[in-house]
């Protein structure tokens, strides 16, 4: 027992050694400072998922506040802050009009995570699936667009990703918004959807869904296979089912030969969170493109709604300034922050999260994506 006992003990601080050791190599990296300017308005659970690993990244990398200190992704951004949810307790913070000028000036680069805010059964309830559920707080908002623009007319770093545009963002704010990236929404979002015939267990469609779609189509919901949702600003919704309208149901996202860096992404990951359908404006530089593998029958239904099978992910919005617009849900990530202060991180964070479908777009695209973005913009600021 004693040897048994010894040998774990070994093993143990043998762990501990190499995990201290990793954790000097990280510490000991050159840090660069960044002031960034974090916007999370859908913080419906502690975890703060829609930004934990944008997070993640920015310590990985060694990237700090003004202040030398890693971020913090329970503090460190703007927006909506649970505080107790059986008490419905939450904050929020958030700039005022006479303060955009000063915080456009004070910060080096600005992330919108996500806009689309927090809804009544999603905060007290923990249901994401009724359609008629009252407004929190949320949607892009007159200030939140004008930080963005002095920012831009600053050459500071801006970062926009889904949902940005849908609402509760009204039309002016939207159009205006959409100028400012150089990119203009369709109206038209979508999701893969691994099993149509599995309601409200987060991995298929949500009960109002299959309403909306039997109400529209006066047929029922696709009980079986995967696919892909797609839903309207203006409340249309339809399914692109494989094997009918589709070759294979899986999204894919295809780094293009404009985006920098790109030996350091994949050519082609899977993509499997929400995306917006948008379009890239004149002037523009597309990055990545999605594309769906659709058939002929898939093709006929996109068309009818003004769509086709392929559109930008990335949209480098002007050449000559560092102004992006991430049409996916690409901040939403499974990380373990325990990792992200370690050298070789990356490789733990992958192990701990084998089943992740998300885990392969987080390491080979998402990660590198943002740390070429960053590196490249803080290099021009030397």
């Amino acid at each position: 027992m004693k040897k048994i006992a010894l040998y774990l003990l070994s093993v143990i601080a043998l762990v501990l050694l190499i995990v201290i050791g990793l954790h000097l190599a990280w510490y000991f990296q050159k840090p660069r400072t960044l002031n960034i300017y974090i916007l999370d308005k859908t913080v419906t659970q502690t975890d703060r998922i829609e930004h934990k690993s944008l997070v993640w990244l920015l310590n990985h990398f060694r990237i700090v506040g003004p202040d030398g200190k890693s971020y913090n992704h329970k503090t460190d951004y703007w927006g909506f802050f649970p505080i107790d949810v059986s008490h419905q307790l939450f904050d929020i913070k958030s700039i005022r009009l006479n303060e955009v000028d000063a915080y456009a000036a004070v910060y080096d680069a600005a992330y919108y995570a996500d806009c689309y805010g927090v809804y009544s059964y999603e905060w007290y309830k923990n249901d994401s699936h009724i359609s008629n559920s009252s407004k929190v707080y949320g949607g892009l908002n007159q200030n939140d667009y004008l930080l963005l623009k002095r920012m831009k007319e600053l050459n500071k770093l801006i970062i926009g990703e889904y949902n940005m545009f849908s609402s509760p963002t009204n039309a002016l704010i939207r159009t205006k918004t959409e100028e400012l990236f150089n990119v203009t929404w369709t109206g038209w979002a979508g999701k893969y959807c691994p099993n149509l015939g599995s309601i409200n267990n987060g991995k298929g469609p949500a009960e109002w869904m299959i309403k909306l779609f039997e109400k529209q189509h006066q047929k029922p919901w696709p009980k079986q296979g995967s696919g892909i949702i797609l839903i309207s600003n203006d409340g249309l919704i339809d399914v692109l089912e494989e094997g009918t309208d589709l070759i294979n149901s899986r999204v894919k996202l295809i780094a293009e030969p404009t985006m920098p860096q790109r030996q350091n992404n994949p050519k082609e990951t899977e993509f499997y969170g929400w995306f917006d359908i948008v379009l890239a404006g004149i002037g523009s530089e597309v990055h990545a493109t999605f594309k769906l593998e659709t058939t002929p029958a898939g093709d006929e239904k996109l068309k009818s709604f003004g769509l086709t099978n392929q559109f930008p992910a990335v949209v480098k919005g002007y050449s000559d300034k560092p102004c992006y617009y991430f049409a996916g849900d690409f901040a939403e990530n499974n990380v373990s922050m325990a990792t992200s202060k370690l050298k070789g991180g990356k490789t733990f964070n992958k192990l701990l999260h084998l089943n992740s479908p998300k885990s392969t777009f987080f390491n080979d695209f998402y990660l590198p994506l943002i740390n070429n973005i960053i590196s490249h913009y803080t290099e021009k600021q030397k």
